[in-house]
């Protein structure tokens, strides 16, 4: 394999655009080799680009595995267990009593209090003329949404924004700080689900506990873990779709213009949304076996990265991908991952990305974006902002 070629989705170097490296790739590396210097668990990974060789990864979860961890050179040991790190037929079992909890009732019933809030956020910056639009909204947001749907106080929003961005948004998931952040939390979700099994309420970590039937019971270790994926999942994801998705606005005023024309453009807008920026960039599964890409065999055992944001702008499956068009139609895309491991809770992410750009766009009007301000602080596994400045 050529050595002329160099991409690491670790180096800042891709973080502000890594559109063109994803092209190269797909066109001409589409099973790409990366060393890693000083390595934990694996001395290297593969980087899967194209979207159908993605999608087809993501559908075969026989011969790419989680149950080793979904991120990359990282020791799953050191991290709370939960269903993102597990194969069937656990996974099934936990995966579908979060889904008998989580429904749909649940999740329109959140608008009015998601928009009510959003609404208090702007209003205090409204009148400015600018706002520092990560901190001051786009990180709020989903923190207010996850209390709200597992019943934690909103007095502690700071404490657990600051687990997620400690444990998420840096570039080692098991350095210190990280660390010690997973085990505040570990000490948090137990008292709390003490509490929760003796005083059921209507909110989600109550519901998981008591939609248990007989042969299926949860240990503590699993319902801490559960609630760890829900803290975690629920804000990471859709903080860096919000503040992405401003931005992305902000460099095509013409479809933020056509979405305040035509209001009813919102569904298809947030896919849209979606699949262009992709806030997941990229996952990791480990294989099972030997197994043949593009003339490429990865080796069992391998780590394998499934680029989710070089499938969403492959030119084999979307028209002009690298333009963002709202009225675009969206068939599906890879923003939520593919197969067994499909978010979950991607309808609460969408939900909360809508109402948020929507209630922006009829206060503000159009914004600008001050390119200097914009601070990213990672590629994968998410496409993360830790600073925006807008005007309008």
């Amino acid at each position: 394999m050529s050595q002329t070629f160099y991409f690491d989705p670790f180096d800042a170097q891709f973080f502000n655009d890594p559109y063109p490296s994803y092209q190269t790739m797909r066109r001409e590396y589409p099973v790409f080799k990366c060393e890693i210097d000083n390595y934990r668990v694996w001395p290297h990974y593969w980087i899967i680009s194209r979207g159908s060789d993605v999608k087809k990864a993501l559908a075969d979860w026989e011969t790419f595995s989680s149950a080793r961890g979904t991120l990359i050179d990282v020791d799953i040991s050191l991290i709370p267990v939960n269903i993102f790190n597990m194969d069937p037929p656990r996974h099934d079992a936990l995966r579908e009593i979060l889904g008998r909890v989580l429904t749909a009732k649940k999740i329109v019933d959140m608008e009015p209090l998601i928009r009510h809030h959003a609404q208090l956020l702007i209003n205090r910056f409204k009148e400015r003329g600018q706002a520092e639009i990560v901190s001051e909204y786009a990180h709020l947001i989903p923190t207010y949404t996850m209390c709200e749907l597992l019943g934690l106080p909103q007095k502690d929003q700071k404490k657990f924004l600051k687990w997620n961005l400690d444990t998420l948004a840096g570039a080692d998931f098991t350095s210190k700080v990280a660390l010690k952040a997973y085990a505040e939390m570990e000490a948090y979700w137990k008292d709390l689900v003490i509490e929760r099994r003796k005083n059921k309420t209507s909110d989600l970590i109550s519901q998981i506990l008591h939609a248990q039937v007989k042969g299926e019971e949860l240990s503590n270790e699993e319902i801490v873990g559960f609630v760890s994926l829900l803290h975690d999942a629920s804000q990471n994801t859709t903080m860096n779709m919000i503040s992405n998705s401003i931005i992305a606005l902000a460099y095509h005023p013409d479809q933020a213009e056509m979405l305040v024309e035509n209001p009813e453009l919102w569904p298809n807008a947030v896919e849209e949304l979606l699949r262009y920026i992709s806030p997941v960039q990229g996952l990791a599964r480990c294989t099972t076996r030997d197994v043949e890409i593009c003339g490429v065999t990865i080796p069992k055992g391998d780590q394998v990265l499934l680029m989710y944001g070089s499938a969403n702008h492959d030119e084999y499956d979307y028209i002009k991908p690298n333009q963002l068009d709202i009225s675009r139609p969206i068939k599906s895309h890879r923003a939520f991952g593919h197969g067994i491991h499909h978010c979950l809770g991607q309808a609460v992410a969408k939900l909360e990305a809508r109402v948020a750009l929507q209630l922006l766009l009829e206060n503000l009007g159009q914004w600008q974006i001050d390119e200097d301000s914009v601070v990213r602080n990672q590629l994968v596994p998410t496409r993360g902002v830790a600073a925006a400045k807008i005007y309008f």
